[in-house]
């Protein structure tokens, strides 16, 4: 984690991660859940999840279940949650799984119970009474250990004890949705949990400022990492809500987004599809997407069609093509494996799909013939690998290949489970041409091109529908044994392309003798799946005997069998498509979208996903054909329910019911009554959890969400409302247009953003420490400046040369106020000109070596305004990660690609540019001179090196270097001795060892020449007063008449670092520059000792989360030439003796890391 640009924060496990949040963020919401998905609302701080799993966590420790395994088996929740870091909490290992329900067989629980030789199962009271009768029907459920865990035992808490956890334990095991025959956990340690937390922060480019919105479940990987795992990593809030909120109204995902300002959301590519087909004009009038930064896209194959239809769809609701953010990623590395880069819209580049099919890479314009667009997945970052790998020879695949992508990293599991040999086949792989290994075997295929991941396909036989994985063996299974008349070991099942979705197909061979009607094995095939993997069939295809394709061996070929559904080579006796209309004829209304829907290669015809294909009147049923169906026994069975309710327009509820259903179900509803199975006639989840939306919209109200996967025929449906809907429906009301604007959508003092300010203001005021920030200086400020009427040693300011406030300077700046005024008065474009400009922008060019230099008004306003308009989309700049503000938000301006490179790492740098530098226009570094946060310099001779191979530009910020480094105060260009032509943008200002205030360009006379008259934050800006121009021009005369100054500034700053390296302090990355930061790792510490120096008379700040990671948090000495060896020695050994008395261990630890590190 320590290559990860930009990390700070590394917790060494996951039990450090929440007792570090419990200590310095205690009253902070860690997560808030929507019990409703809307309006309901239950939080959980980080100091009472700590609670609970230390309770939770003492209780399993009490049974001696210390490196036991606990199954999990929560509904949607903060139960879970709970539970999972209970486990950790006490070294058990945590299972979690899908909670059992009621009308369901816990087979793959017990498959998954067993596999994990589980000793416990933790779960809510609810769920427990509800599923005891089943546990008790399964032997060797009933051998393990329920608990509840609503009923921990009081002062449990109090009775905790930390475990022996490392980065190295395991801490779960993942079983992905696979098979109920041979389920595979994947083993995760702490250590790639807390690697692939950090490495999610900056592919996503998060910030503490961020807020998460997740309906994804906690039982699934990207559930539990990414929804729960790495917002407690980051120290951010995250709103959760249940995945069936959703499922019945995707509505309630984006309202969230727009109610909480969500920055952080995501999904599999259905989601966004069933977002796109559900939610109505009315709704998307009540969305404001545009605090959505990052919409990532994973856990199935991300389609182009997706994304357009999404943007077009929301782009009116403030949704930013740039906010999509395609990803690729699986447990077995834990999570994310690959991405882009954030506020970038994906790469989608079109191939020859024919030649793709071959496994060959071969690029193609959009509109060609057998074109196929693919949708970049990013890439990886400096401590993961990814390599393109022959599946068969285990070679490297050269560039425009297809072959099976592997993945080597600090995120990559240990393994499966008690399944060395699996192991050993999936992790351990190594390339036979290089050597290189171990790697894991995704099992998915893709390539390489310019540095980005495509994902063509799969080679292993999983599938995934919405996000959810499907081992087809399992179908396979329940297809054979749904009919006597389907032939054993001789059934496909796999998935095709059709109508912008992935549908599942079931090939099967029948018995040699069968004659007569099919009709009823279809059906039954069809009720099967449902029932059993609530999937719903798209194709059943049954063919003769003996003729589906097989190896030598036996085994089904797969892929052969979707090859020959596709071209028409099966030996086909019958077959059903989803959507045929022979099973139940349509009225008008409701044939006319199948009528003019294209067929797949899946399905004669599609069923209708969206709103705007059935009218308000197709809701009714065909009113003969159903006579004929129904017949009079529905209207005996509407009786003996007693959900007789008569609706507005004379229509009980058991009619309305059934019609929700044949609406959903259309062909696959012949012959509905109201015992009919729901979870029979092929409805998948997303079908089910429609009609239950459709019906609580009708009636208003809501259903239980527990209730909801249980009520398996319609005649429950109907009881089921009449019990928690009042079995009347709802008159329609016509809403107004202008519907009522909250007050935090136009209220300053409602903001969101500002009343997260306020909270974290008065939590800072709860410490008692005072107010440490706008402090009023009453004097010059320099080596002392006055507070309060009171002299003090002032280490908070960067008048590095105590420029400002000497009389040399002080007169030049007060002789142009005499003769030229206080302001300039317009643009220097203009009339705004004065000769003081002239003369300050000449001495800065003669004094650092270039031809020309142009000054703006302040440092942080010449950077954003020359990086956005030197580049642009189409262009590249590459950046340190450390990168000040102002540079980041330069290349936001700007619209070129922006990518961060490791701290320093010229290296990094390098390697990107070797990667994209002919993909772009122009390409540009931005490095520092001196970094403000840490006082490190960069290796400036070997970015020049990196620039002139890749023929890139250079910029270099020199805010806290001119005047700083080098002999005579040049900055780094003289500390290095470069020729000041091989830097292309020297940027820095008049402000800090200058005694002024601007900012400046330095370099050619076409550079500067072109920013005089195009810049905008310079032809629509004032020039800067003649009092700040004469002033620094002064200060730089001063200082090449008085080099001596920067010389003794240096000589100050060696010996402050020194002294405080002797002390036991933690400086850091300083390396004898004038920013000495002394790194405590405790906000709270960091005030109590600015407060401690303060009343000591030195003057320096604290800088606090969540400006810098925690971990960092630090105090920041600036040394200026004034500063006296007595005052520095002062200072340290003050501060020495402070630290003692606020956290004795700190000059401990410090010392023995010292030791350590001279040691190795």
């Amino acid at each position: 984690m320590d290559h990860l640009p930009g990390t700070f924060f590394g917790p060494p496990n996951l039990v450090e991660l929440v007792r570090h949040r419990a200590r310095h963020q205690p009253q902070d919401t860690a997560f808030t859940f929507l019990v409703d998905g809307e309006d309901d609302e239950i939080h959980l701080s980080n100091r009472e999840l700590d609670r609970q799993a230390r309770a939770i966590g003492a209780w399993l420790e009490s049974l001696n279940l210390v490196g036991q395994r606990a199954l999990l088996l929560y509904p949607p929740g903060l139960e879970f949650i709970a539970a999972f870091f209970g486990c950790l909490y006490a070294g058990v290992v945590a299972v979690p799984a899908y909670p059992p329900r009621r009308n369901r067989s816990l087979t793959r629980i017990q498959a998954i119970a067993d596999d994990a030789q589980a000793a416990v199962a933790l779960t809510t009271d609810v769920v427990l009474r509800r599923v005891e009768p089943l546990i008790h029907q399964t032997p060797h459920l009933k051998e393990l250990t329920w608990l509840a865990t609503c009923h921990v035992p009081e002062g449990m808490d109090e009775r905790w004890e930390m475990p022996d956890v490392h980065g190295d334990t395991l801490a779960f095991l993942q079983y992905t949705s696979g098979s109920t025959g041979t389920p595979k956990g994947v083993m995760l340690n702490h250590a790639n949990l807390i690697h692939n937390s950090a490495l999610i922060a900056y592919y996503f480019e998060l910030t503490r400022s961020g807020m998460g919105v997740f309906w994804l479940p906690s039982y699934h990987d990207m559930g539990l990492i990414g929804g729960i795992l790495q917002p407690l990593y980051l120290g951010v809030p995250n709103i959760l809500m249940s995945p069936m909120a959703f499922l019945q109204k995707p509505f309630r995902w984006l309202h969230a987004i727009t109610r909480f300002g969500g920055t952080t959301s995501g999904g599999p590519n259905f989601a966004y599809d069933l977002c796109v087909q559900k939610i109505t004009a009315e709704q998307r009038a009540k969305l404001d997407l545009s605090s959505w930064k990052v919409a990532f896209n994973g856990a199935e194959p991300v389609r182009e069609e997706t994304i357009e239809r999404f943007v077009e769809t929301f782009g009116p609701c403030g949704f930013r093509r740039e906010a999509f953010f395609p990803c690729f990623g699986l447990a077995e590395a834990t999570l994310i494996v690959s991405g882009g880069y954030a506020n970038e819209a994906p790469r989608i580049r079109s191939f020859n799909a024919a030649a793709l099919g071959d496994r060959v890479v071969v690029p193609c314009t959009p509109d060609e013939n057998g074109a196929r667009k693919l949708v970049g997945c990013g890439q990886a970052v400096a401590d993961q690998k990814i390599v393109i790998a022959d599946p068969d020879t285990m070679t490297s695949c050269p560039e425009g290949q297809i072959g099976e992508i592997w993945v080597n990293g600090p995120s990559v599991a240990l393994g499966y489970w008690r399944r060395p040999e699996a192991t050993e086949a999936t992790f351990q792989a190594c390339l036979k041409d290089t050597g290189e290994g171990p790697f894991l075997r995704t099992g998915d295929l893709g390539f390489m091109e310019a540095g980005e991941l495509f994902v063509t396909g799969r080679i292993k036989d999983l599938i995934i529908l919405h996000g959810v994985n499907i081992y087809p063996q399992d179908v396979e299974r329940t297809v054979q044994e749904s009919h006597p008349r389907l032939l054993p070991d001789s059934t496909a099942v796999f998935t095709v392309e059709g109508d912008g979705r992935e549908q599942l197909v079931v090939v099967q061979e029948l018995e040699r003798r069968s004659k007569g009607d099919l009709g009823r094995v279809f059906e039954a095939i069809r009720r099967a799946v449902s029932r059993e993997h609530e999937l719903a069939v798209d194709a059943i295809v049954l063919v003769k005997a003996g003729s589906i394709p097989k190896t030598s061996s036996n085994k089904i070929q797969r892929h052969a069998c979707r090859d020959g559904h596709l071209n028409g080579s099966l030996t086909v006796i019958d077959q059903w498509h989803a959507g045929d209309a022979e099973d139940a004829p349509l009225d008008d209304v409701q044939a006319a979208p199948v009528a003019l829907a294209q067929k797949s290669p899946a399905t004669n015809g599609k069923r209708p996903r969206d709103e705007a294909e059935c009218t308000a009147q197709s809701r009714v049923a065909p009113e003969e054909k159903a006579r004929e169906t129904r017949g009079d026994a529905d209207r005996a069975m509407v009786a003996s329910t007693g959900a007789g309710a008569v609706s507005g327009n004379g229509k009980p509820t058991t009619e309305l019911v059934l019609e929700q259903v044949r609406l959903v179900a259309r062909d696959r509803a012949a012959g509905l009554t109201l015992d009919s199975a729901i979870t029979e006639i092929g409805l998948d989840s997303l079908e089910r959890m429609e009609i239950m939306a459709s019906l609580e919209e009708q009636f208003g109200g809501r259903f239980p969400e527990e209730i909801l996967p249980e009520l398996e025929t319609c005649r429950e449906v109907v009881a089921a409302v009449d019990k928690y809907l009042g079995g009347k429906p709802r008159p329609k009301v016509s809403r107004p247009a202008d519907a009522e604007i909250p007050p935090d959508h136009y209220r300053f003092d409602q903001f969101p953003e500002y009343v997260r300010l306020k909270e974290q203001l008065d939590l800072l005021d709860s410490t008692g420490l005072g107010d440490l920030f706008f402090t009023v200086h009453e004097s010059v400020t320099n080596d002392r400046t006055i507070i309060g009427g009171r002299e003090m040693i002032n280490f908070s300011n960067y008048n590095y040369l105590g420029m400002s406030g000497d009389p040399v300077v002080t007169e030049a700046a007060q002789e142009a106020v005499v003769r030229y005024g206080t302001g300039v008065s317009a643009s220097r474009l203009v009339s705004g000109q004065k000769p003081v400009h002239v003369e300050l922008e000449r001495t800065i060019a003669r004094f650092l070596g270039t031809d020309d230099a142009i000054v703006f008004v302040c440092g942080h306003s010449t950077n954003e305004t020359v990086i956005g308009h030197l580049l642009g989309p189409g262009d590249l700049v590459l950046h340190d990660a450390l990168a000040h503000n102002s540079i980041l938000q330069g290349s936001i301006l700007s619209g070129a690609r922006r990518r961060p490179f490791a701290h320093n790492d010229w290296r990094a740098a390098d390697r990107l540019l070797e990667e994209y530098r002919h993909e772009y226009r122009r390409a540009m570094i931005v490095i520092e001179g001196v970094y403000s946060m840490d006082g490190d310099i960069p290796e400036l001779p070997k970015f020049i090196e990196v620039k002139k191979r890749h023929k890139a530009l250079l910029m270099i910020d020199e805010a806290h270097s001119v005047g700083v480094l080098g002999p005579h105060g040049r900055g780094i260009g003289e500390h290095f001795d470069v020729d000041r032509n091989d830097v292309d943008v020297w940027m820095g200002t008049v402000s800090k060892a200058l005694g002024s205030c601007g900012g400046y360009i330095a370099g050619s006379g076409p550079l500067v020449e072109y920013l005089k008259y195009t810049a905008p934050g310079f032809v629509f800006s004032n020039g800067i007063s003649p009092a700040l121009a004469a002033a620094a021009t002064a200060a730089i005369r001063l200082l090449e008449a008085e080099p001596h100054r920067a010389v003794r500034l240096q000589q100050r700053a060696r010996l402050f670092l020194e002294l405080a390296k002797q002390g036991g302090l933690n400086t850091g990355m300083s390396k004898g520059t004038p920013v000495v930061p002394v790194i405590l790792g405790n906000s709270l510490d960091c005030l109590r000792l600015s407060k401690a120096m303060a009343a000591r008379g030195v003057n320096v700040q604290p800088i606090l989360h969540p400006a810098v990671e925690e971990k960092a948090a630090r105090l920041r000495f600036f040394l200026t030439s004034l500063h006296t060896e007595e005052q520095i020695r002062y200072t340290i050994d003050a501060m020495v003796e402070e630290l003692e008395k606020i956290n004795p261990e700190y000059l401990a630890e410090t010392s023995r890391q010292r030791a350590v590190g001279s040691r190795q």
